[in-house]
């Protein structure tokens, strides 16, 4: 069955607006030093998204905006040099962003030229699907990320696509690699929410997985934020996982034209009860 088939018959429309979480609310568990605590009412949090930025520096985010901030790759200019980098990060970090995931313009330079970059991060880089060969970088970049907002727990992960074998990472299957980690971050650290930043490109031909993959064959993702292929996707889309749970799926415009916003809400068990997709345009 190809890919337009299974999305014609999984997708649905967004007019419920709900958004019906698989795992009831567990209490909060293992204190993980890879954390970030938020203020929070525990019924509701805010997700602002970017991606493919391309080193377009943008401040679409309002001033003391609350919530989680998110990139899904290919933040940096591939063309653009040293300090261009580090203006680039050294924006993202007064803007606030929490997470980023890799993708093929941060690599264009070499893992070892990423890995100097990290340091001057605020923010975590997040994979679950690349191997390393550089050491430095291997330690850097996490596999996840977990916020706190009041009780809430929100733990976010990252995929990219195959790279040359010249970059010396090693790619597992993104879809794979993704769910197990989903599995892990609700089943073994009691998230609430799983997202996933996927850099994978919006529609693949064949057998290459893409964001849609991602979302429709994962068991435990809630929300996937698309990125790698320049599309907008004008409203949050809806797809049915292999568990006939609803997963979004959003992707803002790239090279900063666009920052994506997703509110998300929830009842007095902390189950998920709707949502509230929007953006920012430039």
């Amino acid at each position: 069955m190809n890919k337009d088939r299974r999305s014609f018959l999984r997708n649905t429309s967004l007019a419920t607006g709900l958004l019906l979480l698989q795992n009831p609310f567990r209490s909060l568990a293992t204190i993980n030093s890879n954390a970030t605590w938020l203020p929070g009412d525990n019924r509701e949090i805010m997700i602002w998204h970017t991606n493919d930025l391309h080193g377009q520096i943008t401040d679409l985010r309002p001033a003391n905006a609350q919530g989680v901030f998110l990139d899904a790759g290919d933040f940096l200019d591939d063309t653009a040099n040293v300090d261009a980098h580090m203006k680039m990060i050294a924006a993202m970090n007064k803007a606030g962003y929490h997470a980023a995931t890799i993708g093929n313009k941060e690599l264009a330079n070499g893992q070892a030229a990423l890995a100097a970059l990290i340091p001057h991060m605020q923010f975590n880089l997040v994979n679950c699907n690349y191997h390393f060969s550089d050491k430095s970088l291997a330690r850097q970049v996490a596999p996840y990320k977990i916020v706190y907002a009041g009780s809430l727990k929100i733990g976010i992960t990252g995929v990219g696509h195959a790279l040359p074998a010249s970059s010396g990472v090693t790619c597992l299957p993104p879809v794979q690699a993704a769910n197990e980690m989903a599995i892990r971050l609700k089943k073994e650290q009691g998230c609430q929410i799983v997202i996933c930043l996927s850099h994978l490109g919006y529609r693949q031909p064949g057998n290459t997985a893409d964001n849609r993959d991602v979302a429709m064959e994962s068991t435990h993702i809630d929300f996937v934020i698309g990125g790698h292929q320049q599309k907008i996707i004008s409203t949050t889309e809806v797809f049915r996982n292999v568990n006939n749970h609803e997963v979004y799926l959003s992707q803002a415009g790239s090279n900063g034209v666009m920052v994506g916003t997703m509110k998300m809400k929830f009842n007095e068990d902390r189950k998920g009860c709707g949502i509230e997709p929007g953006c920012v345009m430039a």
